[in-house]
């Protein structure tokens, strides 16, 4: 008899989130729906009491991992730690400070098999309740889906950068998963997941809630413009064979991040930002051209950024 092979796996990077822990968890153990689970939840070298919270919470529940780091390294690596030592056919990836729709995986787990999907993303609703205090609504039975058979394509909009991801286990292995070298996956997943996928199903039901209060690496600016700079700009490299629109909509994207951290005082080549900027968006150079490796430059020299250390 073969091992047990689960319909999903949690796949949950934890880094300092001990307050809230119980809440999430909680939303864990309330998912209604025919489907089994094991749960992988990887601490990231919390300074707080995250992972005694986790074996408390997670007492008495089936199928649990719980790996253990010494050194923080980051969300995007610890997802794909967590990726390694799953299972299950699908993956499910959410943030740990937040609320779960009772019937959140159940609804997405739905879509993917009605669509025959190998990703699919959920929406999320921002609440000036502290997380004790939410109380998640229900997703109706029949919410809204955008079926997207071009994944890369959408990928290149917007929309898609919350962790709110039921995805295939083989289609994260076959795009190797997050970017590494990038701290926050935010930008990166998305990306090189749509890059292999068959089928995208971008629906607007709303799997989780998220509490205005505390604190997300992602509300850090720079963090944010330097993450998303180096996502595409190693995308591109990586991928001579992409074609020219899918560049040059690429490459937008880097010259965007560069001019956003220039507007935020950040030390960059501000004239030829400027130049690129107009230049791309008027039709009249190249976005992908060299003078990225400028900016890549740039954004390697500004010091308060978390960048993944060796590993």
């Amino acid at each position: 008899m073969g091992a047990w092979v689960p319909d999903i796996s949690y796949v949950l990077p934890v880094y300092n989130k001990a307050a809230v822990l119980p809440f999430f968890i909680r939303s864990l153990r309330e998912q209604s729906g025919d489907f089994s689970a094991e749960y992988i939840f990887v601490d990231d070298a919390s300074s707080d009491a995250s992972l005694s919270v986790l074996r408390a919470e997670t007492a008495g529940l089936a199928h649990v991992k719980i790996l253990e780091n010494t050194e923080n390294k980051g969300p995007a690596i610890r997802l794909n730690q967590g990726a390694k030592a799953a299972t299950g056919d699908f993956l499910v990836l959410f943030d740990c400070d937040e609320v779960i729709a009772p019937n959140a995986v159940a609804t997405l787990l739905g879509l993917a098999r009605r669509h025959g999907a190998d990703m699919v993303h959920g929406k999320w609703h921002k609440t000036a309740d502290a997380i004790a205090d939410i109380r998640p609504r229900e997703i109706p039975a029949e919410p809204a889906a955008h079926i997207h058979t071009n994944p890369f394509k959408r990928a290149l909009g917007r929309g898609l950068i919350r962790m709110t991801w039921l995805v295939e286990r083989s289609l994260f292995a076959n795009a190797g998963g997050c970017d590494e070298q990038v701290f926050i996956q935010d930008e990166s997943l998305p990306l090189r997941l749509a890059s292999q996928a068959r089928c995208l199903v971008d629906t607007d039901a709303v799997v989780t809630w998220v509490p205005d209060e505390g604190s997300h690496l992602s509300d850090n600016k720079i963090q944010q413009h330097h993450d998303r700079f180096m996502t595409f700009y190693h995308f591109l490299r990586q991928h001579p064979q992409l074609d020219r629109v899918s560049r040059q909509k690429l490459g937008q994207k880097c010259i965007s991040a560069a001019r956003k951290a220039l507007r935020d005082g950040y030390a960059m080549p501000g004239l030829k930002i400027q130049i690129a900027y107009f230049g791309a968006k008027a039709g009249l150079i190249k976005a992908d051209g060299a003078m990225l490796d400028d900016f890549y430059a740039a954004f390697n020299s500004i010091p308060a950024v978390r960048r993944p250390i060796s590993q």
